[in-house]
């Protein structure tokens, strides 16, 4: 099943910045898993969005929760689970940055 996972800022920039390099290794290894289909910040700094693979919620939930920014408590999170309807252009999830 396919989820999104929002997420809000809720810390400040200095407090948020050192959390950044935990946040990549783990978004690495979501990718290794295979559980991460895309992810970036929003441009305006105030969060970001994910999206994942996962069995079932609760594994989704896990996943969201296991976040360095979740477990830190410098982002929030909401999880909605999220239904593919048209296909995926992989040309337009490259980096554009």
């Amino acid at each position: 099943m396919k989820f999104v996972i929002l997420l809000d800022k809720c810390a400040g920039d200095e407090e948020f910045q050192k959390v950044v390099p935990d946040h990549v290794a783990y978004m690495t290894q979501l990718h290794e898993r295979g559980n991460l289909i895309a992810g970036g910040p929003f441009r305006d700094a105030t969060g970001g969005l994910i999206i994942i693979e996962a069995q079932d919620e609760a594994a989704a939930r896990a996943i969201a929760e296991q976040d360095p920014f979740v477990s830190s408590v410098v982002e929030k999170y909401s999880l909605r689970s999220w239904e593919v309807l048209t296909s995926v252009r992989p040309d337009l999830l490259t980096r554009d940055g």
